[in-house]
């Protein structure tokens, strides 16, 4: 019982300073944006803001991470597909990689300041209800950034899931690879074991990432392609 509450009181003081750092930031970003240089946008702005996100978490909720497998990131651009149980790997992976584009439900945009800042720096936002016109745009748009040298992350499981439970993986990553002739980089992560899905409430403890080898994503089936991806996720998950 007293752990619990003191889980919830480092919870509470954690988002108290995220916030007390993130809404100025997120203005600082609304304002500044169009004054930095396009591809400096992203390191600049957004992994800035994770590096101090994760920071925080770190010292204050006491969740730390071991990453294994760093030697296989590719010098060059590539698809990222993660498994997704929280809101962490998303910040870990704006760290991981830069510049990038992530690709994301369209309605992060109405969140106050935080989305309001990140549609400025040009995600690739899709409506989940338009399957169809949201895989379009993810080809289009995902292969300019690829062809100009930007990573593009995708959690194919479409939504966060309950660790350690790896859900269904779309095949929005492999198709996006396949187009634009990049390889895909699989990420597999326990964040959801001390940062659960659908609570706030965090827990000290050690997230384990492990980043395979590159996929290649030429001359195979789209399925397999996917098969093959999810395979490594599920076989390496912490």
């Amino acid at each position: 019982m007293i752990a619990n509450s003191i889980c919830w009181l480092r919870t509470a003081v954690f988002y108290f300073f995220w916030v007390l750092f993130g809404v100025p930031w997120c203005t600082f970003v609304i304002l500044a944006v169009y004054f930095v240089p396009v591809r400096s946008r992203h390191p600049f702005f957004i992994k800035n803001f994770c590096v101090v996100s994760l920071f925080l978490c770190r010292w204050i909720c006491g969740i730390r991470w071991k990453v294994e497998g760093l030697e296989n990131v590719p010098d060059k651009a590539c698809v990222v597909a993660s498994n997704h149980q929280s809101p962490w790997e998303t910040f870990f992976v704006q760290m991981l990689i830069s510049p990038q584009s992530t690709v994301i439900k369209k309605e992060l945009f109405s969140v106050p300041f935080f989305g309001w800042a990140f549609k400025r720096l040009n995600p690739i936002a899709i409506d989940r209800k338009e399957r169809r016109s949201a895989m379009q745009q993810v080809m289009d748009k995902g292969k300019v950034c690829l062809d100009d040298d930007y990573g593009v992350v995708i959690f194919p499981e479409g939504t966060r899931h309950h660790w350690p439970e790896v859900g269904r993986f779309t095949r929005g990553a492999a198709t996006l690879a396949q187009h634009a002739n990049v390889p895909v980089l699989p990420i597999a992560h326990d964040a959801g074991r001390f940062w659960p899905t659908f609570t706030l409430k965090k827990t000290p403890g050690e997230i384990t990432v492990r980043i395979g080898p590159v996929i290649d994503s030429q001359n195979k089936p789209i399925d397999q392609l996917t098969s093959e991806v999810r395979d490594w996720v599920v076989a390496n998950h912490p």
